[in-house]
């Protein structure tokens, strides 16, 4: 926000990882990177400007705006244009909690996967090449996801070049599981709520077979409470 109260931007998980890898990659090596300046740069000067609001209080209309623009938070601000609160992907998976419709409906099967032993820089750029902020990977015979989050966490924990380095296994979790044919979005709802990848692998007799995330939560949202997203239109339409 700026000095006189007013929303100036916003800034998104992927602004940050944006900004850090091509801070890195300009430098040309990670030796010659001055990571603390990196991480001392001011905010306003990553931030997405302008940014997108809404003057009404409606989760369906948040919802449309983030399909429509491919964003995960929006803000709603007064007439003054000073923020009242905002609109997040996971305030749609409150609403689904008793929604008994099949996960598999909305998930993805086309899943990407990484490697464990990938360097952290790398993982991450991957990340932002794809447009994902996550990734999961196998390890032995368990699943694992890595955010890009929790990797920039831990650049800022040990902003050193062996940092960018390590495996990316270092920072990942294990992957939230559900079976394919029989997890409903109320029940990926809920992990998704309670865990921080905001992500959950759906499995066919031990095989992974896709992945649900936060994203088709709003999907899912906008599909049965008849919000007026671009899908909605042309299947009325059809």
């Amino acid at each position: 926000m700026g000095e006189d109260g007013l929303l100036v931007g916003v800034l998104s998980v992927k602004d940050i990882g944006r900004y850090v890898a091509e801070a890195f990659e300009d430098a040309g090596t990670l030796e010659q990177a001055d990571m603390l300046a990196v991480l001392n740069t001011p905010v306003s000067r990553i931030v997405s400007k302008p940014p997108i609001v809404m003057h009404e209080d409606s989760l369906c209309r948040a919802v449309e705006i983030m399909i429509t623009r491919n964003i995960g938070f929006v803000p709603r601000v007064d007439s003054s244009g000073r923020i009242l609160y905002a609109y997040t992907e996971l305030d749609t998976g409150f609403e689904l909690l008793d929604l008994d419709k099949p996960a598999r409906d909305y998930a993805s099967t086309s899943v990407v996967t990484g490697e464990a032993e990938e360097p952290v820089i790398e993982a991450l750029g991957f990340m932002l090449e794809q447009g994902f902020r996550r990734i999961p990977f196998r390890l032995d015979s368990e699943y694992y996801i890595a955010t890009m989050s929790s990797l920039l966490r831990a650049i800022v924990k040990r902003p050193r070049a062996e940092t960018l380095l390590e495996p990316v296994k270092t920072y990942a979790m294990p992957a939230a599981m559900l079976g394919y044919d029989d997890a409903s979005i109320g029940d990926v709802a809920e992990i998704i709520l309670a865990v921080t990848e905001r992500a959950v692998l759906l499995l066919d007799n031990g095989e992974l077979r896709a992945i649900i995330t936060e994203r088709d939560l709003v999907r899912a949202y906008a599909d049965n409470k008849g919000c007026n997203t671009p899908e909605n239109t042309e299947e009325a339409s059809a």
